[in-house]
């Protein structure tokens, strides 16, 4: 240690000159948290300035934590005072490096807005969160100072006083120790803490650093503090807080070079007129969009708002505020205090009707983002029922209801209410169509909007024909309204691009490639005008029709048409586009360099930011598998694979949900290719963890497809020789088909499941009469609907089963 002997370096926890002692009981909980069985957990230790709790995590990091017996362990100290995205950053290194079990331990002097903040955005990466209070000070206070005294004294060469520890008001453990330093300079210790601090800096005139740097603008309080100093020490000292609003209200512009904690910390103990000040400058500040201090500042001017109008549009800010950074519970509670001050001002005079209307669908978009999904419904048919009441007395409102009726669908299809999303749906387009036929110039595009998410609902449901049908109806009108007003071409032009992603999911190639061309030349066009703007959407453009051209099997235009969109990202910088663009090239024409590069890239990206990257790895390396099976390169393809597998495992659930979509059909192609290779064990892997991709999708998706990827899987496990676990899998997915609602003698997918059923159960021995019958009735529904593949293989399954 630096034996310069300053004050500051004595009391500086991070030296442990007084050895740490005590806290048995707080280490003791932080054991069980250490061992309980969650994989990842995260605890927030919070105690004021000058508890221990520095040397409380040092303490618990040397002597109770070993890497190799408890996982990987995060030690977070002063979080309060960090950005949110510097603990995010943290956070994302635990998933890049750590083993499956985590814990991460945070400190802090405060809770409040801020770690509800925090709490309610770790939880995300599937931890356990809590929080545990440190006292103020030991339980034995006369060990303690005794002990601190001898230390003390050793350092500084001198005789160790003995006398008791004296009565400090509010002590904390740095108090303590304190007082001790001071006795053991022979100043009397028997007084309050500025006597202390002001006997402690008489001893010493170097530079004050820490909490003794703050205690020292308590006690000399100087012309010009340092604001963020100033802050934070008026956190403890009560007598400051005056100073530092001053200190604001002579230089308001301060404010802008103060750090995110001690704005916080101002903001919350400030006077009205310093939360003012501070509100002027942070509200306009994009740096601060996703920080709670806009949402503490809201609360505070909330008390200074007249009027219950004024109240409500104040509870409407908050409400916001607090969704965007994390505040979910917090936000809905401000969104239920807005509705209910607009219930008040219904009840004054019903032409406020709409307000509330309004008020009532924020609230459900909160209730959503809060994942309270039991309350969403009662509150969103509400909005519906008052905007329709409107309607009924104002024609002019019929838009609104159109608008609302177009969520509600969105909000049933979020919570699996499959027939009333498409009710809500149908007649929100029926409304915009009649709207758009009386005033096409203001509700046209509002038409071509409903009527593309009507297509995505048919497509939703299985239903082919109308999707395309309605699709082509959105096209047409997205078109006169592009003709009619040229700054809706770049609109259009995404909209194709929509539009031809959805005709190759309904294996219509032709009509892919032909509406993918149209806005290829849209945004050539718009791109010569405008290239930083329009690039990017040419090159995406250009990606999607290569693939449509692969299906019509126009193998060299999809090659060029590839390569084009490949140099075209290069030339934007854009590398999550290019990364992309890599891996279509390799699919469509056979490039296993071109993934190679596409996973580099990835890489590359994933070190700046795991969460938004990690998905586009995993599918790079299942891609990269897939290219090198099919170049002989089997070795290198066993180790791509199961990195490949090792990433999914670490994915949080959040991002499994959010990237299911994207993720499920690259690894269950890579599952396939290593199946046909005789690469059985990863191939099961992969296709387990597709499966769980699919199901955490279900709420989203039609049931086909978490019963496609189960089906798949029991091809998997058959093929490796599993036949018992495949038949089981295989038995469950029938009696799944038969719970889902499905129309099942039109449906060749179901046949094919009691088909595969019927192979194992033949395989097996396994019930054979009983698996006769299913598959003899998947002959009747494959020969009514034509699929005489799987028809073929369920005559062969029958036979096989009638010999037994």
């Amino acid at each position: 240690m630096d034996r310069a002997l300053s004050v500051a370096a004595l009391l500086d926890p991070t030296q442990q000159v007084v050895p740490f002692h005590g806290r048995e009981s707080e280490l003791h909980t932080l054991t069980l948290w250490r061992d309980s069985p969650v994989p990842q957990a995260s605890l927030l230790l919070h105690a004021p300035a000058g508890a221990g709790k520095t040397r409380l995590l040092q303490q618990f990091r040397q002597e109770c934590w070993d890497d190799a017996a408890h996982g990987r362990l995060l030690v977070i100290d002063d979080a309060d005072r960090l950005r949110w995205q510097d603990v995010f950053l943290l956070l994302q290194d635990t998933l890049r490096h750590g083993p499956s079990r985590t814990r991460v331990l945070l400190a802090a002097r405060t809770t409040g807005w801020w770690w509800s903040s925090t709490r309610q955005r770790i939880a995300d990466f599937d931890h356990e969160v809590m929080a545990v209070e440190l006292d103020a000070t030991l339980d034995d206070r006369e060990e303690s100072f005794t002990l601190a005294c001898q230390h003390f004294a050793k350092e500084l060469d001198v005789t160790a006083p003995d006398e008791p520890p004296p009565n400090i008001a509010q002590e904390t453990v740095l108090d303590l120790h304190m007082a001790a330093l001071t006795a053991v300079h022979g100043d009397p210790c028997d007084v309050n803490r500025t006597q202390l601090v002001r006997q402690l800096l008489k001893r010493d005139t170097g530079r004050k650093t820490g909490r003794i740097a703050e205690d020292y603008l308590a006690v000399a309080t100087p012309d010009t503090p340092d604001p963020d100093l100033l802050a934070r020490a008026a956190h403890r000292w009560p007598a400051l807080r005056p100073r530092l609003d001053e200190l604001v209200a002579d230089n308001p512009k301060i404010v802008r070079d103060m750090a995110r904690d001690s704005l916080r910390i101002a903001a919350e103990i400030g006077s009205a007129a310093t939360a003012e000040a501070i509100a002027r400058e942070v509200f306009r500040d994009e740096r601060f969009a996703t920080d709670a201090i806009p949402s503490i500042l809201t609360r505070r001017l909330l008390d200074r708002a007249d009027g219950v109008l004024d109240r409500a549009e104040m509870y409407g800010m908050l409400s916001a505020r607090t969704m965007l950074c994390g505040l979910r519970q917090e936000s809905v509670e401000a969104s239920q205090a807005e509705v209910e001050c607009y219930r008040e001002l219904v009840a004054q005079d019903r032409e406020n009707r709409p307000l509330l209307a309004d008020a009532l669908g924020d609230l459900g978009l909160r209730l959503i983002n809060a994942q309270r999904h039991d309350e969403v419904l009662a509150v969103s048919e509400e909005a519906i029922d008052l905007w329709r009441e409107i309607a009924e007395d104002d024609p002019e409102t019929i838009p609104q209801l159109a608008s609302a009726l177009e969520q509600i669908s969105y909000r049933y299809q979020t919570l699996g209410r499959d027939e009333d999303a498409m009710t809500a749906i149908s007649r929100a387009t029926l409304l915009f169509q009649e709207l758009a036929r009386n005033n096409p110039a203001l509700f046209r595009a509002d038409f071509a909007r409903v009527a593309a998410a009507m297509a995505r609902r048919f497509h939703f449901e299985g239903n082919r024909q109308h999707a395309a049908d309605s699709m082509q109806l959105s096209l047409a009108n997205w078109r006169v309204v592009a003709q009619e007003d040229p700054r809706f071409e770049p609109e259009l032009a995404r909209n194709l691009v929509t539009a031809g992603a959805m005709f190759l999911d309904l294996d219509r190639a032709e009509a892919a490639s032909e509406t993918l061309k149209e806005a290829v030349d849209l945004f050539r066009r718009l791109a010569v005008a405008h290239p930083e703007t329009f690039g990017t959407e040419l090159a995406d453009a250009l990606t999607r029709r290569s693939q449509a051209l692969l299906e019509q099997a126009d193998d060299i235009d999809a090659a060029l048409t590839a390569r084009e969109a490949v140099m075209l990202w290069r030339e934007t910088g854009d590398r999550k586009g290019l990364a992309a663009a890599l891996l279509n090239v390799a699919k469509v024409v056979g490039d296993a360099g071109a993934a190679e590069e596409a996973v580099e890239v990835y890489r590359d990206l994933v070190t700046e930011d795991l969460v938004s990257n990690q998905a586009g790895l995993v599918i790079a390396l299942a891609t990269l598998v897939e290219q090198q099976l099919l170049h002989g390169q089997d070795g290198e393809a066993m180790t791509t694979a199961d990195e490949c597998l090792d990433l999914c495992r670490r994915l949080p659930s959040q991002l499994v949900e959010f990237f299911g979509a994207k993720l499920a059909p690259p690894l269950q192609n890579t599952a396939r290719a290593l199946s046909e290779s005789d690469h059985h064990v990863r191939a099961v892997g992969m296709s387990e963890f597709t499966v769980e991709v699919c199901r955490a999708l279900r709420p989203r998706t039609a049931p086909t497809v978490y019963l496609s990827a189960l089906q798949r899987h029991v091809c998997r496990l058959r093929a490796a020789e599993r036949k018992e676990e495949a038949r089981n899998t295989a038995h469950i997915a029938v009696v799944l088909w038969h719970l889902a609602g499905l129309d099942l003698d039109l449906s060749a997918d179901y046949a094919d499941a009691v088909t595969i059923y019927g192979r194992l159960c033949a395989e097996t021995g396994y019930e054979t009469e009983k698996a006769l019958r299913l598959t003899r009735r998947a002959v009747e529904i494959l020969r009514a609907v034509g699929e005489p593949v799987k028809l073929r293989f369920a005559l062969e399954t029958a036979e096989e089963l009638s010999s037994w």
